[in-house]
């Protein structure tokens, strides 16, 4: 039986002045630690080609994992910049929405960390918070710093065992305003905050505003098992043994 291959979108960064595109070790590490295969998307040179890219990407991929990264641009959600919005990836942001609706159009499932929970409610039509504070911790990133309480019989809460409570890491300014159609909040901050949402319906699809990649606990482990399941379990047994 092969294993699934999920999607990572690259983020672009330079390095000693070197433009280069990539996606984050433990993002990696655990979709392969799940049973899968991660697998980098390069975004398209021009927004305009990411509809397009994303209809090739979902023919020959059985997952999506949205990273964290840069802010997403307030225009997808018809804002302008405000005060403390920082920078965004024009591009990324592009191939990322259009990823999101093909792979939801397509059944296929979908997981968003930090940033990537933020654009899935902005590729299913909800707004952002574009400046937040308090919730971007200067303790080191595997160490939890806050409660998250999870709404009971949501899938999350199942796949976590039933916890109620779950302490979580925090790296984020920007979070989920108004949700989008089809999404519900299943996890909050003390605060309010909103800190996971997940579709009401059909393929999986849950976003998680922490970063679970980088947590050494079985419940962070299990979001990944989960997803890796959900990308293999959609696939015809005709398919086994396709590219692996």
């Amino acid at each position: 039986m092969r294993r699934p291959w999920i999607g990572i979108p690259a983020q672009s960064f330079a390095c000693e002045g070197v433009p280069r595109m990539g996606v984050g070790e433990r993002y990696a590490r655990r979709i392969q630690e799940a049973g899968a295969v991660p697998t980098v998307l390069l975004p398209p040179e021009s927004p305009e080609d990411a509809e397009a890219l994303a209809a090739s990407a979902v023919e020959r991929m059985d997952g999506l994992l949205l990273a964290g990264g840069y802010d997403v641009d307030p225009a997808y959600y018809g804002e302008s910049p405000a005060p403390g919005l920082g920078t965004v990836e024009p591009l990324r942001d592009a191939f990322e929405i259009a990823l999101v609706r093909a792979f939801r159009r397509a059944g296929r499932p979908i997981l968003g960390i930090c940033r990537g929970a933020q654009v899935l409610n902005v590729a299913l039509g909800g707004t952002l918070y574009q400046d937040i504070p308090g919730h971007n911790q200067s303790e080191p990133r595997p160490q939890a710093t806050h409660p998250v309480f999870l709404a009971a019989e949501s899938r999350l809460f199942r796949i976590l065992g039933g916890v109620r409570e779950l302490a979580v890491n925090s790296f984020h300014h920007q979070a989920v305003r108004t949700l989008a159609p089809g999404l519900v909040a299943v996890a909050h901050a003390p605060d309010g905050t909103i800190e996971a949402v997940e579709a009401r319906e059909g393929a999986f699809l849950l976003g998680v505003q922490w970063h679970p990649e980088w947590l050494e606990d079985e419940a962070s482990r299990a979001i990944f098992r989960a997803f890796v399941s959900a990308a293999g379990g959609h696939l015809p047994a005709a398919e086994e043994g396709r590219r692996g």
